[in-house]
């Protein structure tokens, strides 16, 4: 037999009402755990006599014996709240036969029930407060999405480090350093040339190439924060024709690629992060009055050239940011590019 679901809430002669909230039902015990204390949160407000929750699948209390609950603590009158986003089978054909089954089990039972949760303006309210709680509004470019993990490691950072002992504008990507490699002797390595961040976050908001030394920082750079200023990232260790003038010059990939890099190095962001070779080749271009790139960032990393390269890049007379001794690495440039790029969008915005 169809059963009719009736619209509106229905009183018992006590004048109380109670409230049945019926969700799916989860495996995980902290899904069952939110309906409840969505229940929960409904009682305390006073305008039932009981919230009762239920879930159709895989959880306990189920439809029906939510229902021998209610009837043993006196309500012959129950509202039925799907708390459903859809109108699904679940409320379209399972709901209409849990409530037959329990109207014949409990003869005279009145039940009723609530439109599902749906469409409605304020979900629309909660979904915004929600995505805004990680990005904020479109109008505020300055400040990026940020995942939830993710701020909360920035917090423990900030516990932890001595922002004050740090020149303010070297800070962010101090932090985003340590961020990425869980190592705080990074706040003493890293080397900034006067007016070196300023020159980086200028070049990107140009829209200037950022150029790698090897495929892992290509594919580790945010490029959707470079997107707005038209900035480019390129990567040449991996051409054919590199590998080719690699043995034909008795040098490595990565110092070949700086050589075919060139041609894009004016005005550029340069990200060397793994090879020493590479930055050796890219100072001696500009030694040999080549293009000249708005930033270096040198931290290959490495026992054998890593500490003499990034020596020579402090005394070439570039604007550069580095790690100073063996450590460094893919992970470290693309955290400094990362942390530029941030800055240049919130330059962006402050306009």
């Amino acid at each position: 037999m169809a059963v009719r679901l009736e619209k509106g809430l229905i009183m018992s002669g006590a004048g109380k009402k109670a409230v049945m909230l019926l969700g799916h039902g989860s495996k995980a015990p902290e899904a069952n755990e939110t309906l409840r204390k969505v229940g929960r949160a409904l009682e305390a407000r006073g305008a039932y006599g009981c919230v009762q929750s239920a879930f159709l699948q895989m959880e306990m209390p189920d439809f029906q014996a939510a229902a021998d609950i209610l009837v043993s603590k006196g309500f012959r009158d129950i509202l039925v709240m799907p708390y459903f986003l859809y109108m699904g089978l679940h409320v379209t054909k399972d709901l209409p036969a849990e409530i037959e089954e329990a109207r014949k089990r409990h003869p005279g039972l009145q039940v009723s029930v609530a439109d599902n949760l749906g469409f409605h303006e304020k979900l629309v309210d909660i979904t915004m407060e929600r995505i805004n709680e990680v990005c904020p509004p479109e109008g505020n470019k300055a400040v990026p999405c940020q995942h939830p993990i993710e701020r909360e490691s920035f917090r423990i950072i900030g516990t932890e480090l001595d922002e004050a002992a740090l020149d303010p504008a070297e800070l962010p990507i101090v932090k985003r350093v340590i961020h990425s490699t869980a190592d705080f002797e990074y706040k003493d390595m890293l080397a900034f040339s006067p007016g070196s961040i300023e020159a980086g976050v200028a070049a990107m908001r140009s829209g200037k190439n950022i150029i790698t030394d090897v495929k892992m920082i290509e594919a580790g750079i945010a490029r959707a924060r470079l997107a707005p200023f038209g900035a480019e990232v390129l990567c040449f260790s991996s051409d054919r024709d590199v590998a080719e003038a690699a043995v034909k010059g008795n040098m490595t990939k990565t110092a070949a690629s700086m050589r075919k890099a060139a041609v894009f190095m004016d005005g550029a962001v340069m990200a060397i992060g793994n090879a020493p070779t590479a930055l050796m080749e890219l100072i001696k271009i500009v030694k040999e009055g080549g293009p000249r790139p708005a930033l270096v960032i040198g931290v290959p990393v490495g026992f054998v050239g890593a500490v003499e390269a990034k020596e020579e890049l402090q005394g070439s007379g570039l604007p550069y940011i580095l790690a100073r001794g063996r450590k460094g690495g893919s992970t470290v440039a693309v955290a400094i590019v990362n942390a530029l790029a941030i800055m240049a969008a919130e330059a962006a915005g402050a306009k």
